[in-house]
């Protein structure tokens, strides 16, 4: 099979992904700048002879990032530098970019002809650049660093080194074998590092996000040397409280409701007088043979004392069906009497008779 040859095949891959990044044009152009901050990008390059088995892999880092247009974060304006080092910087190479969709496509194939044409040589060393970096980091409101590396030496200057070396360390071996090159991104805004991140070309670039910036302060009014008292408010009349209105029953009042002791128990009322009626006349049976006194006295009956009075109609009905019925009464036991009287005498009259006979026989 006939292969193309790598600067062909490298071209065709860039135009590919550019073809593909213009798509995303008119979105990325009609993003506003975040708030107005100076945003800064700065590719820094390691050319040591380690990396050049690598620089595939570098290009073709940068040309995911161009066509995402970093991961969505480029805003019209944006400055984008290039850096190269081994053992000496070299800063003023590649001249410095302002990000514009339309040019994605020409900055993009600049930069990775940039690092095709570089010398690989000697070894990597993080000493040259920090201070510059640490530098840049000061004078930058907002500063994304992206070190395309071969993860020898120790970075130092940064609060994460420690966590960067150790990553650096346990994956070096691996990405070597692989020849696969180590992107450091480093996150500065309003001169102070707020994040970081080691990458491997094979995988992609997580950039960490910005914290929200302060909102500016707010003007101070100047308060003048002799300030004029302000009026002093009418103070509202005071307010009238009328009395609880109480409503009991259907008299409606303002008093309070006298209290009545817990203990305290109403007289109970004087018991009602009764006034004694004399008995009815008695009247003669006309059958019987005894007779009857008349002014015989009918027994008292005593009247119930009630709490409430008796009406004087009432009282006088009661004692005249009483008095009838006692004489009623009266008059049957004297007539049960006389009878009883009358049996006794004849059968004491025939005992004797019998007696005498019996004496005779």
């Amino acid at each position: 099979m006939k292969r193309f040859s790598s600067p062909f095949a490298h071209g065709a891959r860039i135009l590919a992904a550019l073809g593909a990044g213009w798509l995303l044009v008119s979105a990325a152009a009609a993003q506003p700048a975040a708030g107005g901050i100076d945003s800064r990008y700065l590719l820094v390059f390691d050319t040591s002879s380690a990396m050049k088995s690598r620089v595939p892999a570098s290009q073709y880092v940068v040309e995911r990032l161009f066509f995402s247009m970093m991961n969505g974060q480029f805003q019209p304006g944006d400055s984008i530098g290039v850096w190269a080092f081994d053992r000496k910087l070299r800063a003023g190479d590649f001249p410095l970019q302002r990000w514009l969709p339309q040019n994605a496509a020409t900055i993009a194939s600049d930069i990775t002809n940039f690092v095709r044409l570089q010398h690989y040589s000697k070894s990597t060393r993080f000493d040259v650049i920090m201070p510059k970096v640490n530098n840049l980091v000061q004078d930058s409101q907002r500063l994304t660093v992206l070190i395309f590396c071969d993860g020898d030496g120790e970075i130092k200057g940064t609060p994460f080194d420690d966590a960067i070396n150790t990553v650096l360390k346990e994956n070096g071996s691996a990405l070597r074998k692989a020849n696969q090159a180590f992107v450091i991104v480093l996150r500065a805004q309003l001169g102070r590092y707020i994040g970081y991140s080691v990458n491997s070309s094979a995988i992609g670039v997580n950039l960490p996000d910005f914290p929200p910036l302060p909102a500016p302060p707010q003007p101070v009014t100047p308060v003048p040397t002799n300030p004029l008292p302000s009026p002093r408010a009418p103070s509202p009349p005071p307010v009238i409280q009328a009395a609880p209105l109480i409503i009991i029953g259907t008299n409606v009042g303002t008093n309070p409701i006298p209290l009545v002791p817990s203990r305290m128990v109403p007289p109970s009322p004087p018991p009602a007088k009764v006034e004694s009626i004399p008995p009815p006349p008695a009247e003669s049976p006309s059958n019987s043979t005894t007779p009857i006194p008349t002014n015989a006295a009918l027994p008292k009956v005593a009247a119930a004392q009630t709490n409430a009075p008796a009406s004087s109609e009432e009282t006088s009905g009661l004692s005249r069906r009483g008095a009838l019925a006692i004489g009623a009464g009266l008059l049957v036991a004297a007539v049960v009497l006389i009878i009883l009287v009358l049996v006794r005498t004849r059968k004491t009259s025939r005992g004797s008779l019998i007696t005498r006979s019996m004496k005779k026989d």
